[in-house]
């Protein structure tokens, strides 16, 4: 039992992440801060105009879950994408 004799809830939080767009009129970059996780933990799926990333804190297994809507429809066959990890002093 959590304080004041409450149950503690066994669900995690869904924590929605900071995503930055980027569009140069060649590429459209989509910038997700996802804190703690490593590529394998990372999920990026496309259905027609939306983009869906989702991903587990490999420590905490704290959940982030964001759906973004394009103004336009991606052609998955060029995608690309990365994991790029910064520790910021």
């Amino acid at each position: 039992m959590g304080p004041q004799g409450r149950k503690e809830s066994r669900l995690k939080k869904v924590i929605e992440p900071v995503i930055s767009l980027f569009d140069d009129g060649k590429c459209l970059r989509v910038i997700a801060e996802l804190l703690s996780t490593v590529e394998e933990k990372v999920s990026i799926d496309l259905e027609k105009t939306v983009v869906a990333i989702s991903a587990t804190d490999t420590g905490s297994g704290k959940k982030f879950k964001k759906c973004i809507a394009l103004p336009f429809e991606v052609d998955w066959e060029k995608r690309s994408s990365r994991m790029v990890s910064w520790i910021l002093p």
